[in-house]
């Protein structure tokens, strides 16, 4: 069990990141790394300042061990664990970081299991707005396989960021990587029938309540979903992803594949690489290569 005194480390963390202007889903996740590894470390009793390299790579070999954890997800928490060791050799808990010579777990770049060509356009016209609910998930989908939104750029999205007039519609995106992306007419109709029934309910609200909405989507709790919650979460979109593909048998549907669903989308609409890194705000090629690798060599 950890300490207070490691609990008192590991939100001082969360601090500096915060300082550092990390997105909250990195806080979030670097910290659950480093008490991860403290628990780890509490587990054979070794305090922090006995730690050496070689126990992160006993911890490394351990979580490759765990079935759960795939190699990126095993990279990604030595980096969350790197990250903070460099915290506290900087706060003075530690002389140095043992862990800045070592390499990082090679990543796994390939491309994961894909959604097939056609499915998300299939799930869409089987989707009918007829309530805030359905309105919704139909803008969210569009945005997630269409412009490659991010999960976490999804959630922070604010009312005032979707800007529509006649047929056309813009988005500032927030964030690191924040970016104004002009919307598909598509996706600008969906978001405009979504923003009618969203208007039609925060009417309907008192006005003390009405001033606590600012955020775009809602997110919806109970099994019938007749509670309206201000703002969606992490959990409230992986379950609306889930039923999505429940319903449309799409087992493979998550943020990270629709956001190559969309690479792919945009780069059969005719964009080229540079457009799309601008569209998306990604600052490397990376996956964009590969699904132009991977076009080229299927035709």
């Amino acid at each position: 069990m950890m300490t207070p005194t490691t609990d008192d480390i590991v939100k001082r963390f969360a601090e500096n990141l915060r300082m550092k202007d990390r997105q909250a889903a990195t806080v979030e996740s670097y910290c659950r790394d480093a008490t991860e590894f403290l628990r780890y470390l509490d587990g054979f009793k070794m305090p922090i300042k006995s730690v050496e390299p070689e126990t992160l790579l006993a911890f490394r070999e351990h979580l490759s061990h765990a079935e759960k954890d795939k190699e990126n997800s095993v990279r990604r928490k030595i980096i969350g664990i790197r990250q903070f060791f460099r915290f506290l050799a900087l706060e003075k808990v530690i002389s140095d970081s043992p862990f800045d010579s070592m390499p990082l777990p090679e990543r796994d770049d390939q491309l994961l299991k894909p959604i097939l060509a056609g499915q998300i356009e299939n799930a869409l016209n089987g989707m009918h707005a007829q309530n805030l609910k359905s309105a919704r998930d139909i803008a969210i989908l569009r945005l997630l396989a269409f412009d490659g939104i991010k999960a976490h750029e999804l959630i922070e999205l604010q009312t005032k960021d979707f800007i529509s007039a006649k047929d056309k519609g813009s988005l500032f995106v927030p964030g690191v990587k924040s970016r104004s992306i002009q919307l598909a007419t598509e996706t600008t109709a969906a978001m405009k029938v979504y923003q009618d029934y969203f208007q039609k309910w925060f009417e309907t609200l008192k006005p003390a309540r009405q001033s606590e909405l600012r955020w775009l989507f809602v997110s919806f709790k109970g099994k019938d979903g007749s509670l309206v919650l201000p703002k969606m979460t992490r959990h409230g979109l992986k379950f609306l992803l889930y039923e999505l593909g429940e319903r449309f048998k799409i087992p493979n549907i998550n943020t990270e594949n629709l956001r190559h669903y969309a690479i792919e989308h945009l780069l059969i609409e005719g964009w080229d690489a540079e457009q799309i890194m601008a569209h998306l705000g990604l600052r490397r090629l990376g996956n964009i290569a590969k699904h132009m690798a991977r076009r080229k060599q299927d035709s």
